[in-house]
């Protein structure tokens, strides 16, 4: 447990400081625009002297909320595993409670769930199956797999408050196009039709199903997510905005936590206390 509260405090200092170095970056901007409103009169002037090292700074915040909302979220399912009575193994063979995509796995697959962990899957698995296939999108141990997707060209962009993490495959050819088209075509198939743009060459119409793909990565039926997120990984995309980010995180952390409150009763936990007694 206290692992975990220390991730949380920890968390909520990477929000903060996001968004306080989000903050500054506007008011650099807001300094920018007034002097190009300027036209003509104004001075030619370098670059506001902070602004390299505000982008900097967020970027850094940004793989931040990546890695340790990882970490805490992997975290939270050692106190779930002495919660429920459950201690199914993946389609991998590992425990349900080694990572958040394993226990996504056993959640959506399974028969054979307690009624409490059925309870709880009411409640939360559309908000793990989105955590399990977002978080991954940036992953700390990129250095030792510079094979994957995701880790061929990493870079930060921002327009205005739209600031997002990015990679995307340098050499996307028909092959990949492809590949596209036949997911695009079996999903339909399957009544889940993704929006996506109408106009522009093949490619870019491809290239941005995938992000619209990723997008709404909790509409894919389980039989085909890993499908997509492996060619989501392959192509590459923009990754989630920070705030949806942080809001994902922050209300699954406070659903468990009343959720075990509420049902502490029904739980494993209260054996201890019974026992103890």
């Amino acid at each position: 447990m206290s692992m975990v509260l220390s991730d949380i405090e920890l968390f909520r200092h990477i929000s903060q400081r996001f968004r306080r170095d989000r903050k500054i970056l506007g008011f650099i901007s807001h300094e920018d625009q007034f002097l190009h409103f300027l036209g003509p009169n104004r001075r030619s002037y370098p670059s506001h002297p902070f602004e390299r090292e505000n982008n900097e700074a967020i970027k850094i915040d940004v793989q931040s909320l990546f890695i340790f909302g990882s970490i805490m979220i992997n975290r939270s399912l050692l106190l779930l595993k002495m919660y429920f009575p459950d201690q199914e193994k993946d389609s991998n063979n590992k425990s349900m409670h080694s990572k958040i995509w394993s226990f996504y796995d056993v959640l959506s697959k399974s028969s054979k769930l307690s009624e409490l962990l059925q309870k709880f899957r009411d409640s939360f698995l559309t908000n793990i199956k989105w955590l399990s296939s977002s978080l991954r999108f940036y992953r700390n141990e990129f250095i030792e797999h510079l094979d994957k997707g995701y880790q061929q060209g990493m870079n930060f962009g921002f327009y205005q408050n739209d600031f997002a993490l990015s990679s995307y495959k340098w050499n996307y050819n028909d092959d990949d196009n492809d590949k596209v088209e036949k997911f695009r075509a079996g999903l339909e198939n399957l009544n889940v039709k993704i929006s996506g743009r109408s106009d522009g060459g093949r490619s870019l119409i491809n290239r941005y199903y995938i992000q619209r793909l990723f997008d709404n990565i909790t509409l894919v039926p389980d039989d085909k997510l890993k499908e997509a997120l492996d060619l989501i990984e392959e192509v590459g995309v923009h990754s989630p905005q920070p705030e949806k980010t942080i809001s994902e995180i922050e209300n699954y952390m406070e659903g468990i936590f009343n959720f075990m409150s509420e049902e502490l009763d029904n739980s494993e936990l209260i054996k201890y206390k019974n026992h103890s007694t």
